[in-house]
């Protein structure tokens, strides 16, 4: 218990390696959905992996996602009820293009987060 009891007290160890772990399967089970045009799966698994970085985002990238994923939600439920009215499922490319550029929007706050790969720093710097 910390001295002051609004206080948290810090763990000895982190879950960097369970979280990066997290992060790629997300990625690969995008990239498989992807592949095989499966709009609802590609879709969850883009709102996991924005549940995962919601932490490395400011505000402004946070709404924007948001608004983008209402958007394409909204674009993937006519898909699916298309599919059901006619029973073959064609994305329209529309909809593709609202899923893939919410993933690049996550990739690139992957990478600007440092989270792709490790930034690399002067070594003068590297001690401090």
């Amino acid at each position: 218990m910390t001295s002051n009891e609004n206080e948290r007290g810090t763990a000895e160890f982190n879950m960097a390696v369970s979280y990066l772990s997290r992060l790629d399967k997300l990625f690969y089970i995008a990239d498989e959905s992807a592949m095989t045009l499966d709009i609802n799966k590609w879709m969850h698994s883009l709102m996991c992996i924005h549940r995962e970085l919601s932490t490395e985002m400011n505000d402004e990238e946070n709404n924007k996602l948001k608004t983008s994923f209402n958007e394409t939600n909204s674009k993937v439920q006519q898909e699916n009820a298309t599919y059901k009215r006619i029973g073959t499922m064609e994305i329209k490319s529309e909809t593709y293009d609202s899923l893939h550029n919410i993933e690049m929007s996550l990739r690139k706050v992957l990478k600007e987060s440092g989270l792709q790969m490790k930034m690399k720093r002067a070594a003068g710097q590297a001690l401090e």
